[in-house]
């Protein structure tokens, strides 16, 4: 890692430690104090020694032996943070009569002499080098130099997705859609398959130019599929197909790909995407191509790629080899992001900027980079120094080679602790999707963020994350399916990481061998069939490795593998990040595992064993991991409980329990994880022993958590209070209110479920809102910290109700209320109430196996004794209901076998009353699916759903016999035939025309 970045995190880690009287450097408090004052003198010509280092290798050889002096220093630290933590778990733990004791064990630690005397022997040892290493530091010429503590400029009204115009490309976009809608290339069209490549150095704009293509109207238009496939730097067909078919993580042989992608695309007018091609093969091509050769006259494969080679093994259509930005077009790069962080747009900010922006060379990347980085920078001085370096002047060529000495450039432009997380990257591959909870939990593990007073240390991470998108560092940030947030890095900055980090990152495949195991190495990610292979001696090469993480090979057929974890206890006793990869790779005995070893690494931040459908249950000495801030169970669904000494992880952030289906309980005392932000299950035991559900006060859990079997909650428990109003950082919150093993007492338990129900006081700074099995009337009282008045709800955006059948009317004023699913029977009041909801966008109903009609007029209270609240607007007002559904756009209604109408003739008629005549005004989806009893008339179907206009776009109805009335036939059938028409097959499935060519 960068050396400057590493000592300046060291620096500041170590601080507070000396600072701590109960710290056990306080022992050694001379001794630590006078190791960090020559770290903290040799810190001062860093910055000087990393900018020289690629020039002269007597400053990079004088920096590596500094970095290894410096992970032994965080050694030490580790062992007596380790210390620290375990002392004060014994004094918590403790009971009355010995707490005099463990308290004097920790006011004067190391009682051992010669535990004492190890550690003392240890900071001597590391003194002595470091004092070798401050001599030789002035054999170098270093100049000293100053860097600030962390200042973020960040500001959260700056959106990412803002700068999104693509300059200078308008031309070759163009061309490109002519020839793929019009076939102007001249090509010769009996070719079923035609390939235009994109050609251009890394960083110029490929993929950004074939974005814009793929998400053009015209595009859309004419092509039945669209497919975007990244391919980078191995060309796996397998991974190709899979990709085509949206199943990357399905397991098939390749016969059966072939099989699902050739009906996939049989006879279609496709485009497909192959982004970041490298395969120089022409027998990989044309096996690829073999397959996609199915389509009709008019499909296309569109491929970027930085090779000349690469283009003319694929192409039937002569390549496009973009240009280098204008000067002007890279000036307006620079200054879309330039200003927008509060730098003044003065004539001498603008003059500097445009002779930065004729450097860039014509490279959009750069641009960016430059214009992001200088966006947190307002003094002229350094705009001008960045003008002025001399790097310019070496790199004059328009190659890639020369583009990385300019993004170095950038990247000493940032602070240490961004440069120290930016490096930590090159352990992902390239082209790699980096989740970016997930990498902030790997930066904390490995102490790359900094401390800041009253901030937690996620938020920090999470600026970092976004300034690094904002200076182009990441790129295509975005909501995965999963609404996760992840990003990726160009290729180039991949590059540019790597070469900064060097030895420190290694991948362990097939093509490794020991000889590559060097003691620089610090980061594996391996494969698992590899990693058994080495042998005891060969790790110790890596004794320092500190992140190991095991990935499934690409053709491994989940082969059931045997590995036990005594290999970690004994060879890597430094590791901080553990991920085992269960969700790709099975084991044949959990014993021979060895799950207990994991409690020796004592170092460990960082526990993924997420998708182990095998254990019941964690060994204890898992509690032995003081150190663990995140541990990921997720997908283990036969595990049973959590160890009983869960409390003693006293450094725990985050606990995964997603799809912990076979959870029975939680361990008592959870409540002291005082750090602990993510809890995302929390299960209610059958006995008073088990954990409660009030020590959830004590926690300040954020993001999404589900609380199983809250039926089960005690009148012992509620007196105590269960209240969740002040749980503002949960945004999601599944309420499951019995397992499915209780026996069902609808009368006793719906008094129950709203005694429980009013004590829990939910939060109404939720977004999210899922119930389950609920038996009363009336909804949890829902309470906001921030405006105290009742019924005041802006933010709940999502509302999921199952088997809740006694369950009324919702609150008022939900305002931004717009996907509801009501799974089950349900209340007329609730029906009537969701007839309210102004906002409403998305409307599921499912399983009301008894229910006659939908929707009634005889349940509608009168105007004025229910919501009366609602009557300030404008609207036409149905008894108490609105006119329409404004916002309605998705209406899903499936198996509901005794449901004959959707509307009474009440409710039509009141409809018909109305000014605009409309149910919903701009309804776009339509489905109804195993309604065997529903019938619908063309009164309703145009008139009281409006789905004759424009706006529909998908229509779905599959088993309703009974569907059309004979007096209706012919109209109904006329207008089924012409929306078919109209939508085409891929948006039209109505199985009574299935009969109809």
């Amino acid at each position: 890692m960068a050396e400057a970045a590493l000592i300046s995190g060291l620096l500041s880690n170590l601080a507070p430690l000396i600072k701590d009287e109960f710290s056990l450097f306080w022992s050694f408090k001379k001794e630590v104090q006078k190791l960090s004052s020559t770290l903290s003198s040799i810190s001062a010509v860093l910055e000087d020694a990393e900018r020289k280092k690629d020039k002269d290798k007597q400053t990079e050889d004088w920096l590596r032996k500094l970095k290894d002096v410096a992970y032994e220093v965080r050694d030490i630290m580790d062992d007596c943070t380790y210390e620290d933590l375990r002392l004060q778990v014994n004094r918590r733990n403790a009971s009355s009569s010995t707490r005099i004791k463990v308290t004097n064990s920790i006011t004067h630690p190391f009682i051992s002499t010669w535990t004492r005397l190890k550690v003392g022997h240890k900071i001597k040892d590391v003194q002595e080098k470091l004092n070798q290493i401050s001599s030789e530091r002035q054999t170098l010429s270093l100049r000293e130099s100053i860097h600030g503590k962390f200042i973020s400029r960040w500001r959260e009204t700056i959106s990412l997705s803002s700068c999104n115009k693509v300059y200078g490309r308008d031309m070759e976009k163009k061309k490109i859609i002519d020839i793929l809608v019009n076939n102007t290339s001249g090509a010769c069209v009996d070719k079923k398959l035609s390939v235009l490549p994109i050609v251009g150095i890394g960083g110029l704009g490929k993929t950004t130019l074939a974005q814009t293509v793929f998400n053009d109207e015209e595009i859309a238009k004419h092509f039945e599929i669209k497919i975007w496939v990244c391919v980078s730097d191995e060309f796996d067909i397998q991974l190709v197909m899979k990709a085509i078919l949206e199943e990357e993580k399905a397991e098939a042989r390749s016969e059966e790909l072939q099989k699902k992608v050739r009906e996939k695309l049989s006879g279609k007018r496709y485009l497909i995407v192959l982004d970041d091609v490298w395969n120089e093969k022409f027998d990989e091509w044309d096996r690829l191509r073999s397959i996609l050769d199915c389509g009709s006259n008019g499909a296309f494969v569109l491929t970027t790629t930085r090779k000349r080679n690469v283009a003319t093994i694929m192409e039937t259509i002569h390549h496009i080899q973009i240009s280098l930005l204008s000067d002007e077009d890279c000036w307006l790069l620079f200054e879309e992001r330039a200003f927008m962080c509060g730098t003044p747009k003065t004539p001498n900010f603008v003059d500097i900027g445009k002779e930065i922006a004729k450097k860039c060379k014509g490279v959009p990347l750069v641009a960016k980079t430059f214009g992001g980085q200088l966006s947190f920078k307002s003094d002229i001085n350094e705009w001008s120094k960045i003008r002025d370096n001399e790097v310019w002047k070496t790199s004059q060529n328009e190659e890639e080679s020369d583009l990385l000495p300019i993004l170095r450039l950038s990247y000493y432009e940032l602070p240490y602790h961004f440069r120290r997380c930016f490096v930590f990257c090159a352990i992902f591959p390239k082209d790699a999707e980096i989740e970016k909870e997930r990498l902030i939990q790997l930066w904390m593990a490995h102490d790359l963020i900094p401390t800041v007073k009253n901030q937690e240390v996620e938020d920090i991470g999470n600026t970092i994350w976004k300034e690094l998108c904002w200076r182009s560092f990441f790129q295509d940030e975005k909501l995965d399916y999963f609404e996760k947030e992840i990003c990726k890095m160009h290729d180039l900055m991949h590059d540019l990481a790597q070469s900064v980090m060097k030895d420190e990152c290694y991948m362990l495949d097939a093509n490794s061998s020991n000889d590559g195991l060097k003691r620089e190495i610090r980061h594996v990610r391996a494969i698992f069939d590899e990693f058994v292979k080495i042998s005891a001696h060969s790790l110790k090469k890596i004794g320092g490795l500190q992140t190991l993480i095991f990935i499934k090979e690409r053709d491994d057929k989940n082969v059931i593998k045997r590995i036990s974890l005594s290999v970690l206890k004994k060879e890597l006793p430094t590791l901080r990040v553990l991920e085992l990869g269960y969700y790709y790779v099975q084991y044949q005995d959990l014993h021979y595992l060895g799950l207990h070893y994991l409690g020796c690494l004592k170092n460990l931040r960082y526990l993924d064993i997420s998708g182990n459908k095998e254990i019941t249950t964690l060994p204890d000495s898992i509690c032995d991991l003081l150190n663990l801030q995140t541990l990921k169970l997720n997908g283990c669904s036969k595990l049973e409980n959590l160890p009983r000494n869960t409390k003693d992880l006293i450094s725990l952030r985050h606990l995964y329990l997603g799809e912990c289906d076979g959870l029975k309980y939680m361990p008592r005392e959870m409540g002291q994880l005082k750090h602990l932000k993510t809890l995302s299950l929390f299960v209610i035991g059958m006995k008073e022993k088990d954990g409660q559900l009030d020590e959830l006060k004590e926690l300040d859990i954020c993001g999404s958590l589900t609380i199983k079997n809250l039926g089960r909650v005690s009148d012992a428990t509620i007196a105590r209070g269960v209240s969740m109003a002040e749980k503002t950082s949960i945004k999601k919150l599944w309420l499951l209110w019995r397992s499915n093993d209780e026996v069902d007492d609808n009368e006793r338990k719906s008094t129950r479920d709203e005694k429980i129900g009013e004590a829990l006081e939910v939060s109404t700074m939720l977004k999210t809102l899922t119930m389950n099995g609920y038996k009363g009337v009336n909804l949890p009282k829902l309470v906001s910290p921030i405006i105290p008045s009742a019924g005041v709800f802006p933010n709940l955006s999502l509302l999921k109700i199952f088997y809740c059948p006694k369950l009324g009317r919702l609150p008022p004023h939900l305002k931004a209320l717009k996907y509801v699913t009501v799974w089950g029977e349900c209340s007329d009041e609730l029906l009537y109430s969701i007839l309210n909801l102004s906002a409403l966008n998305d409307l599921f109903l499912c399983g009301m196996g008894k229910r006659n009609v939908l929707f009634g007029a005889g349940y509608i209270p009168s105007s004025s004794s229910t919501l009366a609240d609602n009557n300030n607007n404008n609207e036409a007002q149905l008894g108490g209901v609105r006119s329409t559904f404004q916002s309605l756009q998705g209406l899903t209604i499936l198996h509901c076998k005794k449901l004959r109408r959707l509307f009474d003739e009440g409710m039509i008629s009141k409809i018909s009353g109305c000014q605009n005549k409309h149910f919903t005004n701009s309804l776009t989806r339509l489905t109804i699916g195993s309604c065997p009893e529903l019938m619908i008339s063309v009164e309703e179907f145009v008139g009281n759903l409006n789905i004759n206009n424009n706006s529909l776009q998908r229509l779905y109805i599959r088993e309703c016999p009974k569907l059309v009335s004979s007096e209706d036939a012919d109209d109904f059938m006329a207008l089924l035939r012409s929306l078919r028409a109209r939508l085409g097959p891929e948006k039209f499935n109505v199985d009574i025309l299935l009969g109809e060519e």
